[in-house]
């Protein structure tokens, strides 16, 4: 079971790479695409990358709480992932993607949250 520590990263983010952490900033964002520009090793399912841009677009609503997902890195589509949609705590004042490390160290990609709305929206991935 893998565990670790949740990272937010946006715009904000950029004052992590002086730490020398991993960081993604939205690109663009609506409600059917979002893109984030990570500059550090990362993972998003099983597919691990040195760094590139995260592009994720939503293709249906399955059920009132979940939503399938088209992901795509660099350019190439990974495939469809399902993933738990959800009111964010707070108002998000931008697009965020979330991280945790894996067991190689690198950024595994667990969600996202769109600013735009009241309450924005969260995704989760399973």
């Amino acid at each position: 079971m893998k565990t670790g520590r949740v990272i937010k990263v946006g715009w904000v983010g950029l004052g992590l790479i002086v730490l020398g952490l991993a960081t993604a900033s939205p690109t663009a964002a609506s409600d059917s695409q979002v893109r984030f520009e990570m500059v550090s090793p990362f993972r998003v399912g099983s597919h691990g990358f040195d760094a590139g841009v995260i592009a994720v677009r939503t293709v249906s609503a399955y059920t009132p709480s979940t939503s399938i997902l088209e992901v795509w890195v660099n350019g190439e589509c990974l495939g469809m992932i399902p993933a738990q949609r959800g009111v964010s705590e707070g108002t998000p004042q931008r697009a965020e993607a979330f991280f945790r490390r894996d067991d190689d160290g690198r950024l595994e990609m667990i969600g996202f949250q769109l600013a735009g709305r009241v309450n924005g929206t969260t995704y989760r991935f399973p």
